[in-house]
């Protein structure tokens, strides 16, 4: 008994969409390829996924990357065993685990203590990946630590006034969990970006600071001074809570405004960027490969926008393509992308 035309048509579709996939991640991965056009999203979101694969290979083919890589992971194992040979183990396995106990409380400073050397990291990598010259954006170890409670402060509070309104209605109380993990990825995501970020020539930090304060708001600052605009009751309260996060994410409206006009890349981008980075203790020797990952990404991302200015120009069209909708790629029904992007 042959099968129902709708059935036999879902599972042929699913088949075709697989083998799609399967295709897709075999080209993207061996070797760096342009972004593929915006209206395959399907595709875009296959390619930001498998960016911390090709960031991995790329630190491991490279002598002086793996160096860079490994430099803030020995330094801090090598203080923990000073700090846990001065508490005298009485045993190998009690050194172990007062090692890993150090190592685990310690694994956040990195991103502090060494911000100086994966601003190098960055150059480098992008430097070595082709991208174009670069300089290392450098800051001094109290902008580092001001930076780092900033973003500390907005995934604490800034999804507060969802959440509060997801738990206050019934049927939505349990989708406040699924909020809050979005909303910590996404700082994830902003996280990979900032670390990634370099000078580029003549540049300096001035510039960025100009840049920024020039960029759009933040996307969930204007979400809420919209909202504050039409809610009579909780609209000043909320405003006022609104530029207290306009200010703290100023100095994010760069990646933020990236991460927004480019949703496919991202998704994918961030769920393995997310995977790596929540790894106890691992997520230290993941963080250069996510960085060189992140450098490899936006290379490419500011190489399609400056395309599409110059086209934009002699056409004088908008100055951004919207992404379409998901939908299945132009090459779906058997072209190869090599000769999409050929």
């Amino acid at each position: 008994m042959s099968a129902p035309p709708v059935v036999a048509s879902s599972v042929n579709f699913l088949r075709r969409l697989a083998q799609h996939v399967r295709q897709q991640l075999g080209e993207y991965l061996p070797d760096a390829k342009p972004l593929p056009p915006r209206t395959a999203r399907l595709d875009r979101f296959l390619y930001g996924l498998v960016q911390p694969v090709i960031g991995a290979r790329f630190v491991a083919r490279d002598r002086e990357l793996v160096k860079s890589a490994l430099l803030p992971v020995v330094l801090l194992a090598s203080f923990c065993a000073a700090v846990t040979l001065l508490r005298h183990p009485d045993s190998a396995w009690n050194f172990v685990l007062r090692f890993y106990a150090v190592f685990a409380v310690l694994a956040p400073l990195p991103s502090i203590v060494f911000a100086r050397h994966y601003a190098r990291l960055a150059a480098t990598a992008r430097q070595k990946l082709g991208l174009g010259d670069c300089q290392p954006r450098l800051e001094g170890l109290g902008r580092a630590i001001r930076r780092a409670v900033y973003q500390a402060i907005l995934v604490a509070v800034g999804a507060l006034p969802v959440l509060a309104l997801l738990r206050l209605i019934p049927p939505f109380a349990g989708l406040a969990r699924t909020v809050a993990a979005l909303w910590a990825l996404h700082w994830v995501i902003i996280g990979a970006f900032d670390d990634a970020r370099v000078l580029e020539p003549g540049e300096t930090l001035a510039d960025v600071e100009a840049q920024n304060k020039a960029a759009p708001k933040a996307w969930f600052v204007r979400c809420f001074l919209w909202l504050a605009d039409r809610l009579p009751v909780v609209g000043g309260p909320l405003r006022w809570f609104s530029r207290r996060c306009d200010r703290l994410s100023l100095e994010w409206r760069e990646e933020m405004e990236i991460a927004e006009n480019h949703p496919a890349l991202v998704a994918g981008f961030g769920l393995t960027t997310a995977a790596l980075l929540a790894t106890p203790v691992l997520n230290l020797f993941f963080r250069p490969i996510v960085i060189v990952a992140s450098v490899h990404l936006l290379g490419h991302i500011s190489r399609e926008e400056t395309a599409e200015g110059e086209s934009d120009q002699l056409q004088a069209g908008s100055p951004h393509q919207a992404e379409a909708p998901l939908a299945l790629p132009a090459g779906f029904s058997g072209e190869s992308s090599r000769t999409r992007h050929a």
